[in-house]
């Protein structure tokens, strides 16, 4: 799935820093709360790439152990600057001590990371004290079932809990009955985004075989396969048909995740 565009919804509270850079943190610095006159114009000035090191309480790893093990044992070790991209950032709202910035960002993005540099741009301290990802890739928040809709859709009940729990974990009376698969497959087509769609970052090429020749051929690679450069991957279509993603690594090409 293409995951590189990740818009977030965070909100910056001032003042102070904390060592984990949210409010689970001990507070590291305090200063004044800044006049927010001009900070959408302020926001701007992040747009574009740029350069940031992971926090120390993250999940990145340093000789196989996440950072965050370390700083809870209270070590410090040092992790390199990543390249970001800022593709937007702009205001969304302000209060007393906060302000909330819709942050467009490619994946890998430390919103934790950026609400204290936007503090320390302002002239102060500060952390982030709310984040909601509002869409991942293609998928957004806007298109996305709560937890009961999706068990009104497949059960016609919004006790998801009951509705969407394994039948093995419940007994016999209270197991919901889910409606006819049919039924359930018109109720969610709406939401639901195709394999092709979903992939269609990745180029594609027709085989020129039919579905079925390419699943009777197993491991052996469907015709205009061989030519892929390393680390490149087409989606491979056999009669317009979507059958898997053909990738080369180390200079082997391998038809993988097969569909259908």
């Amino acid at each position: 799935m293409d995951e590189n565009l990740k818009v977030y919804d965070a909100t910056v509270k001032l003042g102070a820093s904390t060592t984990t850079g949210d409010p689970e943190g001990s507070v590291l610095r305090e200063a004044p709360i800044p006049s927010l006159e001009g900070v959408d114009a302020l926001l701007k000035t992040f747009i574009g790439e740029r350069m940031q090191t992971p926090p120390a309480y993250s999940a990145v790893k340093v000789e196989g152990v996440p950072l965050y093990k370390y700083a809870r044992r209270g070590e410090v070790k040092e992790v390199a600057a990543r390249p970001i991209h800022i593709f937007d950032m702009r205001l969304v709202g302000t209060g007393p001590d906060w302000l909330r910035v819709e942050i467009h960002c490619t994946r890998g993005t430390y919103a934790r990371v950026l609400a204290d540099d936007i503090a320390v741009a302002l002239g102060s301290a500060g952390h982030l004290s709310a984040l909601r990802r509002l869409q991942s890739g293609l998928f957004t928040l806007e298109n996305a079932l709560t937890l009961p809709a999706l068990a009104e859709a497949v059960a016609g009940t919004d006790d998801w809990m009951r509705a969407l729990r394994g039948g093995k974990h419940q007994r016999k009376e209270d197991r919901v009955q889910w409606r006819p698969r049919a039924e359930v497959a018109e109720a969610l087509a709406p939401r639901v985004v195709s394999l092709e769609t979903a992939l269609k970052h990745i180029p594609a090429v027709e085989v020129g075989i039919s579905a079925g020749e390419v699943q009777r051929l197993g491991e052996r690679l469907p015709p205009r396969l061989d030519t892929l450069a390393d680390n490149e991957r087409r989606l491979v279509f056999a009669g317009g048909v979507l059958v898997g993603v053909a990738e080369r690594l180390a200079g082997v090409t391998k038809l993988v995740r097969v569909s259908g």
